[in-house]
């Protein structure tokens, strides 16, 4: 909650554009309803499912991580990108430097040049039109139908997974912004946490309002339909205050210097100490699992 809160602010004080709003505008909703499915329909039965689905998704990450790290596929410059060239740009200012007395054969060439010239240029305009160039085009994202659906199912989902462990729909995102869109890491990271940050505001709110009666303070509401799962109507799970108010400094310092820790270190080193950590959580959770 806090650090989905505060570390956006803190990037955005560096980098307006790091935070995607059209990005939250279409997937907030659809990972809204993830939650609240996840807190008051389907609350979490047997949690081993849920964490071994995880522990497996983490592990995709990490490899998605690595591999696009190696091969360049993960946008991790560290300025803004530039325009790049179209293929064959170069070639259009071509001149001949051999004058031909012949009128004919000029004309011929100069003829030969226009074709040549005209189908580059369109491509090249055409190119330019669909092909974001830069870091802050890519971060202007457009969904076509087709991603639209995707990043709505994955998010209603991912939205489920935070509902029950309070994380999981920003590594989902992050996935799919820098594979679909091919946003850089920065954008991707903070706008997927900012996302996350967002979703569990709500969660502290259902927790916070209506834990059991006998968990934590009240005033201990029913939010929940009641099931066979759940049979007080409850949402389960106590809001730890004491340690909420112990974190929330180290959280807002953490937000203000973390930018520039992270153009200290560049980003892709920060995505390197990043794989360590999900290889780190990946290891804790099996021998969770199987101790």
């Amino acid at each position: 909650f806090g650090i989905g809160i505060f570390a956006p602010l803190g990037w955005m004080a560096r980098d307006p554009t790091v935070l995607m709003f059209n990005f939250l505008k279409v997937t907030f909703p659809y990972a809204l309803a993830g939650l609240l499915t996840g807190l008051l329909l389907i609350p979490l039965g047997k949690s081993d499912e849920v964490m071994w689905t995880f522990t497996i998704f983490i592990s995709f990450l990490a490899w998605y991580t690595v591999h696009g790290l190696v091969s360049d596929r993960l946008d991790v410059s560290g300025a803004s990108g530039e325009p790049s060239c179209c293929p064959g740009e170069h070639h259009n200012n071509h001149r001949t430097n051999e004058v031909d007395s012949d009128n004919d054969i000029e004309m011929h060439a100069q003829k030969s040049q226009m074709e040549n010239i005209l189908p580059r240029e369109i491509d090249r305009k055409s190119m330019q039109n669909t092909t974001p160039n830069t870091k802050a085009e890519r971060r202007r994202i457009r969904f076509s139908s087709k991603e639209y659906a995707i990043y709505a199912v994955t998010c209603y989902f991912g939205g489920i997974l935070t509902a029950w462990i309070g994380i999981g729909v920003e590594k989902l995102t992050f996935v799919l912004l820098t594979y679909f869109h091919n946003v850089d890491v920065t954008a991707a990271g903070v706008s997927s946490i900012c996302l996350t940050g967002f979703l569990s505001a709500v969660a502290f709110l259902f927790h916070s309002l209506c834990a059991p009666a006998d968990d934590g303070p009240g005033p201990h509401f029913q939010c929940a339909i009641k099931s066979a799962a759940d049979p007080t109507g409850n949402v389960f799970g106590n809001i730890p205050y004491e340690i909420v108010l112990a974190v929330l400094p180290g959280i807002l310092i953490g937000s203000v210097v973390g930018p520039a820790i992270n153009a200290g270190i560049g980003p892709r080193n920060m995505m390197v100490i990043f794989v360590c950590f999900l290889l780190f959580d990946i290891g804790y959770n099996l021998v969770d699992l199987l101790g």
